[in-house]
């Protein structure tokens, strides 16, 4: 599987060298060997969506504002 649900992610897989009967070898050729390792893409990673702040809800004193955060992929 790969190491991370979105982008940036990577696979492992194990390589061994064996005969025809599935015992382990040592003759097998090292430049022919497969990778062990490759990256993997997920998809994009989730972000912060953000929109512009509201008008405050006082015109003095302690008043708020407000804008609206979304977390999308």
């Amino acid at each position: 599987q790969c190491s991370s649900t979105c982008a940036g992610g990577f696979q492992r897989r194990v390589v061994v060298c064996q005969d025809e009967n599935g015992y382990t070898a040592n003759n097998c050729d090292e430049k022919s060997k497969p990778m062990e390792q490759r990256s993997c893409e997920s998809g994009p990673c989730p972000q912060w969506v953000y929109g512009s702040w509201g008008e405050c809800t006082k015109p003095c004193g302690a008043g708020t504002r407000t804008r609206l955060v979304v977390c999308q992929r």
